[in-house]
């Protein structure tokens, strides 16, 4: 018997579980950490609608604030094995919830028969690594390329030297928007109020432009709203910005929890350029090129000496030295493109393996650890 905690409603696809899983006989626990969190909060994510008015939010963060995790421990240990799944970060710091409650509720899932699917990893809150399957958030991102764009190995005149793409608000994307107030980069800020009438529009898809530019503010922006490309719905925050990349060298990324030190989460911003053979420059928690390293990305040519300085403040200043080194000298740009081909050529061909391979080896993983629990 296979159990999913939502009411079977986890992604089979995503995770690799069918009804039919081979040994289904024993009583399996599928527990979506995400799923439970919505269902708590009354966050749905299937509409993915996160603050519908103050009032909501104020609620929520009430709600969330006094979960109690003793329910999932007692429905783990009803079951012969768990298979927990963590598809973003399993956090106390972003949701309020109070402190100590996670960590608790880690230290009690280590000990049991508990198997983790993990999208990202935390050193505060540690699984243990012998039954952890781990990747990167972005691995399992469904990103759109057309077919005819153009990628660039080697360099030719373009318009920008960087495109700077900020989403949602947060203080240190505020920060990179009014430092970094350069002609030679193309930058937008949709979800601030007042920097989106500022950002720059004309190189946007249609569909894009109007759907970031008509969302209310007075909410958080979405940028996991969909549009169509092809016969297929995607995420505007997954579809590669064809025309931007045309029109401009490198790619200045502004992830999205690099405040949190102990955290490796990389998600389908640092994702797009690795899989376009693309030079980029990101602001995300430090010590991210060894974290990458362990899947096989090579990153040491792309200039993140800032990604050991641990200091938030200093690792992003590091970063505007870097941008404004670079800045529009010629040379330097052509540089860069001849001293990072052959690693982005290297990376693009992992970004292609890990997306394709990912699902099947986490397919065979679970089998594994239940075949394992089975003899």
């Amino acid at each position: 018997m296979i159990k999913f905690n939502n009411g079977n409603k986890t992604p089979a696809k995503m995770f690799a579980f069918t009804r039919e899983h081979k040994n289904s006989d024993y009583k399996i626990l599928v527990f979506d950490w995400w799923d439970w969190l919505w269902s708590q909060s009354g966050w749905d994510p299937m509409l993915k609608v996160q603050v519908l008015n103050r009032k909501k939010s104020s609620e929520r963060r009430i709600l969330q604030a006094n979960l109690s995790t003793d329910e999932i421990i007692a429905e783990v240990k009803e079951h012969d094995i768990c298979f927990f799944i963590i598809r973003e970060i399993i956090d106390d710091r972003c949701n309020n919830i109070k402190a100590g409650v996670i960590e608790n509720m880690m230290t009690e899932l280590n000990k049991l028969n508990v198997f983790f699917i993990t999208l990202s990893e935390d050193s505060q809150y540690p699984t243990d690594t012998s039954k952890t399957f781990n990747v990167p958030w972005f691995a399992e991102s469904d990103l759109y390329t057309s077919n005819d764009t153009t990628i660039d190995f080697d360099y030719r005149p373009k318009d920008f030297t960087f495109n700077m793409l900020l989403g949602s608000k947060r203080r240190h994307r505020t920060k990179m928007f009014e430092t970094l107030d350069e002609s030679y980069i193309y930058q937008t800020y949709f979800g601030h109020k007042e920097y989106s009438l500022k950002s720059a529009g004309h190189l946007e898809d249609g569909d894009v432009w109007n759907n970031l530019t008509n969302q209310d503010l007075s909410r958080k922006l979405n940028t996991l709203e969909q549009t169509l490309r092809g016969d297929t719905l995607y995420s505007i925050s997954h579809i590669t910005p064809e025309s931007i990349y045309n029109n401009s060298h490198f790619d200045i990324i502004a992830e999205s929890q690099p405040l949190i030190d102990s955290l490796n989460f990389t998600t389908e911003k640092t994702g797009k350029p690795l899989s376009t053979r693309r030079f980029f420059i990101w602001y995300n928690s430090p010590h991210k090129v060894e974290y990458l390293k362990k899947f096989g990305f090579e990153l040491q040519d792309y200039l993140c000496e800032y990604d050991n300085i641990l200091d938030n403040d200093k690792r992003l200043e590091a970063i505007f030295e870097l941008i404004k080194e670079i800045g529009d000298n010629e040379n330097y740009i052509k540089k860069i493109y001849e001293d990072t081909k052959d690693a982005r050529i290297h990376n693009q061909e992992v970004f292609k393996k890990l997306s394709k391979t990912t699902e099947s080896n986490i397919a065979s993983w679970i089998t594994e650890q239940i075949d394992r629990n089975w003899r």
